[in-house]
């Protein structure tokens, strides 16, 4: 291996390790049944704690780690869901610019960011290019 190609590849696996830690979060599920109680937990990751401003698309209230709104009872389940799978898009993607995968980790951040826009999901998407 030559010297410039050992020094790309180290910087490749210091920008993924960082990326890694920056976000690293519990996977977090989501049951397909709705839960019974109205205010029954869905993921305590979401929202101000994964660094996302997620709210509600009625009243602008931020989501509360239930799956109805606090302020004005709308199902907010469907963009939990979608937090959910931009999270594990975004996982995804760092784990192939982890494995040197970059053109699979570049559409992997481009799906992640079509989800949900954030601005880590863009400094991925961005790195992801720049490295291929």
């Amino acid at each position: 291996m030559t010297e410039p190609v050992r020094v790309a590849y180290g910087l490749v696996r210091a920008a993924s390790v960082f990326l890694s830690h920056l976000a690293r979060r519990p996977l977090e599920t989501v049951s397909a049944k709705a839960p019974d109680p109205p205010r029954a937990s869905i993921s305590s990751g979401l929202g101000i704690a994964a660094g996302i401003d997620n709210r509600c698309p009625v009243c602008q209230a931020r989501f509360r780690g239930s799956r109805l709104c606090s302020r004005c009872g709308a199902d907010l389940e469907p963009l939990m869901r979608l937090t959910v799978r931009a999270w594990q898009l975004r996982q995804s993607a760092r784990q192939a610019v982890d494995t040197g995968d970059l053109g699979h980790a570049q559409r992997l951040a481009i799906e992640a960011e079509g989800t949900q826009n954030t601005d880590r999901g863009e400094a991925l998407r961005l790195l992801a290019a720049w490295l291929r």
